[in-house]
């Protein structure tokens, strides 16, 4: 899946969407929210200036930061333009982050030594045609950098067998029993071997594909609720809730930008 040209102007001018299992990542500029929480541990990068984190107690102006999952909190952007990354908290990636940064506090700032390289690759792929899986590279090279994690891999064929029949769902529902019988293994075995070989529990897992299907089928649909039940959701509203219960923001905002937004799913 390819990337259009874009120079940094455009950037600017334009917002990049980039769906991945257990991560969600917003490039560009947004207006400014109410305090708010979600269930995502979330990384603030801004592009320029520093931005203002307000939590309930208290306010902090950053270039980079941590927010802990079900934390309030609203962004002052100020129009700059910036990066969003929300992680799952249950993923291999979102505990680590949270037992390395966020312990004992509820934010944690990020120094320009750990983001800059990042943010320089982000933009120099962004200008060029690249595809969604270097982005994802990039993104998931500054998360382990972050956390001193190794590459996670999936090595073993009956996880592979698994997510190719999720993947393969189209919003219809599978029991896990199903998918363990499928590839000959106890479901106890399989929601273990799961989360160790991909870094994620597996209902887990499947909330994540009905989201981003769901959010790609906006893009593509303009329509949320045909998105919403072609992505696995009994309703719109189901969809609406979990969607906003994981980012913290309405998905009708993603058909009322829909125009500049370029989405990427991998």
């Amino acid at each position: 899946m390819s990337i259009n040209k874009a120079s940094i102007t455009s950037i600017k001018q334009n917002a990049f969407l980039f769906f991945w299992t257990g991560q969600f990542m917003y490039i560009g500029k947004a207006a400014d929210t109410s305090i708010h929480d979600h269930h995502a541990i979330q990384i603030v990068i801004c592009f320029d200036k520093a931005i203002e984190i307000r939590l309930p107690d208290s306010s902090y102006k950053f270039k980079a930061a941590i927010i802990d999952s079900d934390q309030p909190h609203e962004c002052r952007t100020y129009d700059n333009t910036f990066l969003l990354l929300n992680i799952a908290p249950e993923s291999k990636i979102g505990t680590a982050i949270k037992k390395k940064y966020l312990t004992n506090q509820k934010i944690a700032e990020l120094s320009d030594e750990k983001t800059s390289e990042f943010i320089g690759q982000l933009q120099i792929e962004l200008k060029e045609e690249q595809s969604c899986d270097e982005i994802f590279s990039i993104t998931q090279k500054f998360l382990y950098t972050l956390i001193n994690l190794e590459e996670m891999k999936i090595f073993d064929n009956r996880i592979l067998e698994v997510i190719k029949l999720l993947n393969q769902q189209n919003g219809v529902r599978i029991k896990i029993d199903d998918l363990a019988g499928k590839v000959f293994i106890s479901p106890s075995r399989l929601i273990h071997l799961f989360t160790d070989q991909v870094g994620i529990p597996i209902r887990k897992y499947v909330l994540w594909t009905k989201l981003l299907s769901a959010t790609q089928k906006i893009i593509d649909t303009k329509n949320i609720t045909q998105a919403a039940l072609e992505g696995g959701f009994s309703d719109a509203s189901h969809f609406n809730r979990t969607f906003k219960r994981m980012f913290g923001l309405n998905p009708s905002l993603l058909l009322k930008n829909s125009q500049i937004i370029q989405a990427y799913r991998k």
